[in-house]
């Protein structure tokens, strides 16, 4: 039975909600408590008017609310009614003890509306490796003596009251508190050294970065209130992506770490400075919607894509970098050819993995890998088109890099190195080598456009 407190004073339409499940149940069981209960003047809701339906009726919901107590009948078939388990959500406000659950490995807590604390009794579960209590949208308590060894995954995403969180396990491998109003992460997760996933998009009353352990591979700090990055994340050798789309505030980008690989600012209008250069193993750079990057920058985010991955920031012209522009969809060069960096300027609305919506023109960066035969030609067409009719190529260019160019630039990138010797070119042997493609988007008039 879920109840009230004796004190609640509240004016309520009937004393008692019943929940259960099947005919039989109606026909025995409730119907001597009942009438029971008539003949105290004990109301209770009667739900046999009320249409069946695939998901819980309003009414429903409404007769929950409305209740001083609910009553919940197990019976065998209980938990095969969506409809029944619908209303236990509803209903539920508190988990009951569990201390003797001790070979319980996986807890589902999620959506439990009414759901305020998560009892002191999940202590004693220690096999527990997984606990949901995502969308639990009233939870605000979680027990600081929570010490579960086995515990590795906590999904506490969308709990809107939850401002403090423990650290439930040292053993942790992932947690995902987004969507609430946590404020600060408790200093003790830096012990938490098996840490490599840590989620808080959408948690604006979280401004301050601090405490990560240095295991940490993914952080999302997508749509949160932070202000600065510390410069300690530089120390996190094991990131690989770092998720700041839509934080505001951001002004500042310090050096990362260069095990990075994806790097996501998009629709930080805020953001001025990127610590320069990028020097790490980035393949994935968005910057949409930066209008206010700065040259110094802008270049930093221009070089880094050069030789390695994707980038997409605000402009509508290829850099000044390229050798060659054009305006169209095409131009012809005639130069000997080692590389060659692609670009192009387009209209409409590009897809970077996830949908965007650009307020002013931008340009893209990428890359493909080509093979180059030395012959006879002396001239090459550069053509750029579009999957999608609402992209419009508006300039295109291309960067031609020399032999002496293409060693200096890969020196320090010894992983990537290409060799590039008279000897293979005098044999006719094909040299593999880099180039990029850039492209420019006006993006005023289009919506979740693809190339």
């Amino acid at each position: 039975m879920a109840s009230f407190s004796s004190l609640d004073l509240r004016n309520y339409n009937y004393n008692v909600f019943s929940s259960f499940h099947g005919p039989d149940v109606r026909k025995t069981l409730l119907s001597h408590i009942r009438e029971q209960f008539n003949r105290n003047g004990i109301t209770m809701f009667d739900d046999e008017k009320i249409v069946r339906s695939a998901t819980i009726a309003p009414s429903l919901t409404e007769a929950i609310k409305e209740s001083r107590i609910a009553i919940v009948i197990l019976s065998k078939k209980y938990a095969s009614s969506s409809w029944c388990l619908d209303e236990l959500v509803e209903i539920l406000k508190e988990v009951p003890d569990l201390s003797n659950a001790t070979n319980l490995e996986k807890l589902y807590l999620s959506s439990c509306k009414s759901l305020v604390e998560i009892p002191s009794s999940c202590s004693h579960l220690h096999k527990l490796t997984k606990l949901w209590v995502n969308g639990c949208i009233n939870l605000r308590i979680i027990p600081a003596d929570m010490n579960l060894a086995s515990l590795e995954s906590v999904f506490l995403n969308g709990c809107l009251r939850l401002r403090n969180i423990p650290v439930m396990s040292t053993n942790i491998k992932q947690l995902d508190i987004s969507n609430t109003v946590v404020e600060a992460m408790p200093p003790s997760i830096r012990l938490c050294s098996n840490l490599v996933r840590l989620d808080l998009h959408r948690n604006r009353k979280f401004k301050r970065l601090t405490h990560l352990p240095p295991s940490i591979t993914e952080l999302n700090l997508s749509n949160t209130g932070i202000e600065r990055i510390p410069d300690s994340i530089k120390d996190l050798h094991g990131l690989h992506t770092l998720t700041l789309f839509g934080c505001r505030r951001l002004t500042s980008l310090p050096e990362i770490p260069d095990s990075l690989t994806s790097l996501d600012a998009g629709d930080c209008e805020s953001l001025e400075t990127v610590f320069c250069p990028l020097n790490t193993s980035i393949t994935h750079l968005d910057f949409t919607n930066c209008f206010k990057l700065g040259q110094h920058a802008r270049r930093a985010i221009i070089q880094q894509a050069f030789f390695q991955g994707t980038a997409v920031l605000p402009g509508r012209q290829v850099p000044a970098e390229f050798d060659h522009r054009a305006r169209g969809l095409s131009f012809l060069s005639w130069r000997r050819i080692i590389a060659q960096d692609y670009g192009c300027a387009v209209q409409g609305n590009f897809d970077v993995g996830k949908v965007s919506e650009f307020r002013k023109e931008h340009f893209f960066i990428s890359h493909l890998l080509i093979f180059y035969t030395p012959g006879d030609r002396r001239e090459i067409v550069y053509e750029f088109s579009s999957i999608s009719n609402d992209l419009d190529v508006i300039e295109c260019g291309a960067k031609i890099l020399k032999e002496e160019s293409m060693e200096m630039s890969y020196e320090s990138r010894s992983d990537q190195v290409i060799e590039v010797s008279q000897d293979n070119t005098e044999h006719n042997d094909p040299i593999s080598c880099w180039s990029w493609l850039f492209f420019c988007f006006g993006l005023s008039n289009f919506r979740n456009a693809t190339i």
